[in-house]
């Protein structure tokens, strides 16, 4: 998960630095990694064992 923080931070930077356009660009990226990433882990089965 570091790597979706790390996108978040350079799109807020960039943002900061008004750079819209690369930071609206980069948040998108980031927004998408999340979701990939929570797709992953949810459809993921469980190893439980009883």
């Amino acid at each position: 998960m570091a790597l979706p923080f790390f996108t978040f931070a350079l799109a807020f930077w960039l943002g900061w630095k008004n750079r819209r356009k690369p930071a609206i660009i980069l948040f998108s990226i980031s927004l998408l990694l999340i979701l990939l990433l929570a797709k992953l882990h949810i459809t993921n089965a469980l190893n439980l064992q009883f």
